[in-house]
């Protein structure tokens, strides 16, 4: 596909997620679809704020995706109409406050639907894998592993959407990066998609970053995790090894699962509970050795940029050094991990 027409998909994707978003901003007060700083301790601004980050994004991906001709295609449609059905109960959310449990049957539910239209992790039927198991055993470990995989990125979103700009900089990474490795084995319509995503998130983030004029909500940051965690599902490296490549989509998502780890470790080792909201994510750990919250922000970001770049390059080396360098990169991490949950309290 050429690089012209992948900049006009991004660019039509970022002026209409603009617009829309612009609009709801004035909407949202109406209807209700505000974040209001009273309503729990840890928020940090100060008047409420729109939740129509979510809603911009699923309007403009609806929108796009049908004039540029790939809604209707499998396994695109698939995705299009899972990431919908994860965006409603995120919406739900975001107007009623559901209880934990209802959100991760509402994520599970999604990711079954997922695999209905044939979007599943395929590892315990390839051949390159040391164990392939009979079946129909072969089939539900696939379908176990896909939920597991989904409902982590989904939440691992979710979890680090607590401060201006963090998740939806982190997002737009990430599809940036899933554009240029599809582009790079030729998946086009996962390119297509790819560029939607990424102009509806540098929209988003134009208007998230600090001081924020909205928020993703519970829908937005959900939906985000969803369809990058589908997309991921969906990459298949061209004439590649898998051994050399089936850890890119983890490094890619490196900071999101990092922080989702450290806050749930940290939770359970202090009793607490893991979904209860609280100033414990990565970045607040940062600002209590002295960097800036917005300095953190920038520092996540960088390490994901860098990190996916490694991730990126490792496509083309040997299985023995990528998974060599990959291996060096979860002892570093684990290393980090402990020194930021060192005497934190």
């Amino acid at each position: 596909m050429p690089l012209s027409n992948i900049v006009q998909i991004v660019l039509s994707s970022a002026v209409l997620g603009l617009i829309l978003s612009t609009v709801f901003m004035y909407l949202a007060p109406i209807v209700g679809l505000m974040d209001d700083p009273k309503s729990a301790e840890h928020k940090l601004h100060h008047k409420p704020i729109p939740l129509v980050g979510g809603l911009s994004l699923i309007l403009s991906l609806w929108i796009v995706s049908s004039y540029y001709e790939i809604a209707h295609l499998n396994p695109i449609r698939g995705i299009i109409i899972s990431t919908s059905l994860i965006f409603i109960f995120g919406l739900w959310d975001d107007l009623k406050n559901l209880s934990p449990w209802i959100k991760l049957s509402g994520q599970i539910f999604a990711a079954l639907l997922l695999v209905q239209f044939g979007v599943q992790v395929h590892l315990f039927d390839s051949p390159e894998f040391f164990f392939t198991p009979s079946e129909p055993w072969g089939n539900i470990l696939n379908t176990g592993l896909t939920i597991f995989w989904i409902v982590s990125i989904v939440n691992a979103f979710n979890f680090i959407d607590s401060f201006d700009g963090l998740a939806t900089g982190l997002a737009s990474l990430s599809s940036l990066f899933f554009l240029i490795i599809s582009l790079e084995s030729g998946q086009s319509e996962m390119a297509v998609l790819c560029a939607i995503i990424l102009g509806g998130t540098m929209a988003i983030y134009y208007l998230n970053s600090h001081p924020a004029k909205i928020f993703l909500g519970d829908s937005g940051s959900q939906m985000l995790g969803f369809i990058l965690a589908s997309i991921a599902i969906l990459y298949q490296p061209h004439a590649v090894s898998q051994l050399s490549s089936w850890f890119v989509p983890i490094m890619i998502f490196s900071v999101p699962l990092f922080d989702i780890c450290l806050v749930s470790f940290s939770r359970l080792r202090r009793k607490r509970k893991i979904h209860s909201a609280s100033r414990d994510h990565t970045y607040h750990r940062l600002t209590e050795r002295g960097l800036e919250l917005e300095r953190a922000v920038l520092l996540m970001h960088g390490v994901s940029l860098f990190i996916s770049v490694i991730g990126f390059l490792c496509i083309n080396l040997q299985a023995f050094w990528a998974n060599a360098i990959f291996i060096s990169f979860i002892a570093f991490a684990v290393y980090v991990f402990f020194l930021l949950d060192k005497n934190y309290e």
